[in-house]
């Protein structure tokens, strides 16, 4: 008798397991909590790094910055390696900055640190160097790689009567002729969303389109011969004619002339080219531009303003 009730329990045990078996073996089974904490935590947020869109310096020296960053993160405004304000971005990502205090006369270099939570502090991939004259003259910024490749871009640049009287009814212009990594590179303004076509001695070297901010950059897609030339950008309207027109005269420099400049040579201004960045060439320290000027004194009037096409005489050390 004692012997059945035993069987029987264990009989009843070995059914109840079975049918366990079967219920479990036809259900999904949830994945285990781990597995659920680690799909939360493997969630990719794109990053999107910090950026200057516009930098000026009007002529008492305040200044403004704006760009764009991650949406809700903090901005960290370098000067070399000084912090030299904060700002939060809004919802879209936009951040504008006014400094409280002026920049001082001299060479700057501006950077951007992004700080998010959850992640590492982000550097902008640009920086931008700038150069603040005496009060009441204009300042000039120019925005590159952090790394030093690819084409640079004017953000702000001394200015002469004859050109704002110019801009006022058109902003097209040649701005930049850069060497970056290697490869020649163009850059200038024109109006928001136009076409701008190139030209050097009247041969086509390419086309290219504005941005939203009116600027525009061209790597010709076949490289041009050293020398000297005439270089034109013509402004296309929706009927496809010539709407604006500016001619510059260029020279295509070899590009150990382009990235070095050796003391006691001569070099024919580009587009985009300052004494400050002449001398950091030639010299290694911008600081040193006022030897340029002086040895150039006959033909330079204004130190914050060369020309294109101007031949200038870079003095030994």
């Amino acid at each position: 008798m004692q012997k059945s009730i035993l069987m029987a329990i264990v009989g009843a045990a070995i059914l109840a397991g079975a049918i366990g078996a079967s219920v479990l073996i036809g259900q999904e089974q949830p994945a285990p909590p781990s597995a659920v904490q680690k799909t939360d935590a493997d969630e990719i947020i794109k990053i999107i790094p910090p950026t200057f869109d516009v930098v000026r310096v009007n002529h008492e020296g305040n200044a403004v910055m704006a760009g764009r960053a991650h949406p809700g993160s903090t901005v960290e405004i370098l000067n070399g390696e000084k912090v030299f304000g904060t700002v939060k971005t809004d919802s879209r990502g936009e951040w504008v900055f006014v400094p409280a205090e002026i920049l001082e006369v001299g060479e700057h270099k501006l950077g951007l640190r992004m700080i998010l939570e959850g992640h590492d502090p982000v550097l902008s991939d640009h920086i931008v160097l700038m150069r603040v004259p005496e009060r009441g003259k204009d300042a000039l910024a120019l925005k590159v790689r952090r790394d030093g490749t690819g084409a640079s871009e004017v953000l702000q640049k001394p200015s002469s009567d004859k050109t704002e009287k110019t801009e006022k009814t058109s902003q097209l212009a040649i701005d930049n002729v850069d060497y970056g990594d290697g490869r020649l590179s163009i850059s200038g303004r024109a109006d928001p969303g136009s076409i701008v076509q190139l030209y050097v001695d009247n041969n086509f070297i390419g086309r290219t389109k504005t941005d939203e901010n009116g600027r525009w950059t061209l790597i010709p897609e076949t490289d041009i011969a050293p020398g000297n030339y005439k270089l034109r950008a013509d402004q296309i309207d929706k009927n496809m004619k010539v709407a604006h027109r500016v001619e510059i005269p260029f020279q295509r420099a070899e590009l150990d002339d382009a990235l070095n400049l050796a003391p006691g040579s001569f070099t024919v201004v580009q587009p985009g080219n300052s004494l400050w960045r002449l001398a950091r060439r030639t010299y290694g320290k911008g600081v040193r531009y006022h030897e340029i000027f002086e040895a150039n004194s006959d033909q330079i009037k204004n130190v914050d303003l060369i020309y294109p096409g101007q031949v200038l005489r870079l003095p030994n050390n």
